[in-house]
């Protein structure tokens, strides 16, 4: 039986790399080389034992791109051995509401690859064929891990109507905030502006050619303001996911303005419920992503500066010192494992 090394979530705050059989294929699966993973916000909360459905031990990762080496399958498919391809990573049940009506996206029980079921951070990894998506000939593998995070970002702007003269405020520079920030830049909108404390995460978006505000340093509120002669912004997007963003988010946006709510706060948040009734506000929940979001941020992907994200990239050896950078808080944004690239099977 033929060996591959994975990273191994194995117990609370305890990543490391083990060697563990290649699975097999059942019929309908292909077997993916991993070309490059990502980390993930929802991988250090797995990591740090915080994760309310995850047990360990397991195989963690659902950003990803590799290469189809085998097939075990009979059927036609979209797909063939040599083809690159990204994972859509969501299981859904097929029977509930909302799988029934055609957004299986918010599925009531939604599980995911690399949460529920081993994951892409591994050489290799046996998927149903339906769960992968044909990149084209040209695309950049090394990128290929941000397409599911882009998907989040694109899912989340078609949730609303965008025009060019729209006044918008991103509050959170993580790689979500700077990815939906790049793509509504990308549509046009040039009074945008992108909020977080960290003066390394801003200084990423100042070079994206972004206006950055540091909230520790300026009241977003005041300055939105005075910038917009008190009309404030027509779309919030809150991809912060911490207290203070959400006691604002309410303030910074017009009547009848819009606010997007992208990340999934740990603990529920003081929200001003009155200030929604007063200035007849839309809240707008925006939940992973469907498959028509993939194909978009692929198609959307090469015009995009990707790469300016990605502040570190680890071999796959280097997954423990990776983890233990951001739960220093250290300097980073995305951060990419990029491997070995297996036993030649």
């Amino acid at each position: 039986m033929k060996k591959m090394m994975a990273a191994i979530y194995s117990e609370p705050n305890r990543i490391e790399i083990q060697e563990v059989r290649i699975p097999k294929t059942a019929i309908g699966d292909a077997l993916i080389r991993v070309h490059s993973c990502g980390i993930c916000g929802s991988d250090l909360a797995i990591v740090s034992g915080k994760h309310p459905r995850v047990t360990p031990p397991l195989i963690i990762g659902h950003e990803f791109s590799g290469e189809i080496v085998s097939i075990n399958s009979d059927e036609k498919s979209n797909v063939q051995i040599g083809d690159e391809v990204v994972v859509y990573p969501l299981l859904s049940c097929g029977r509930c509401f909302a799988c029934r009506n055609g957004f299986e996206h918010v599925c009531k029980d939604l599980r995911v690859i690399g949460f529920d079921r081993d994951g892409g951070m591994a050489e290799y990894i046996v998927l149903p064929l339906d769960k992968l998506i044909k990149l084209p000939g040209s695309f950049d593998l090394d990128i290929g891990p941000l397409i599911e995070p882009l998907s989040v970002c694109v899912h989340a702007i078609r949730m609303v109507k965008i025009k060019p003269e729209y006044k918008i405020v991103v509050l959170g520079a993580g790689p979500i905030g700077l990815l939906t920030a790049m793509v509504l830049k990308h549509q046009g909108i040039s009074n945008l502006h992108i909020t977080d404390i960290s003066s390394y995460r801003l200084q990423i978006a100042r070079k994206l050619g972004l206006q950055a505000l540091n909230t520790n340093e300026v009241n977003i509120v005041q300055y939105m303001e005075d910038a917009t002669s008190g009309d404030m912004a027509d779309i919030v997007f809150e991809i912060a996911g911490v207290p203070e963003s959400a006691r604002q988010m309410t303030d910074l946006v017009h009547p009848r303005g819009t606010i997007v709510n992208v990340s999934v706060f740990k603990n529920q948040p003081v929200v001003d419920m009155r200030g929604i009734n007063f200035k007849e506000l839309t809240i707008v929940g925006s939940r992973v992503y469907t498959r028509d979001d993939f194909k978009k941020a692929i198609q959307m992907a090469p015009e995009l500066p990707l790469r300016e994200i990605v502040t570190h990239r680890f071999p796959l050896s280097g997954v423990a010192n990776a983890f233990q950078m951001l739960f220093n808080n250290e300097n980073a944004c995305k951060v990419l494992f990029n491997f070995n690239q297996g036993s030649g099977i």
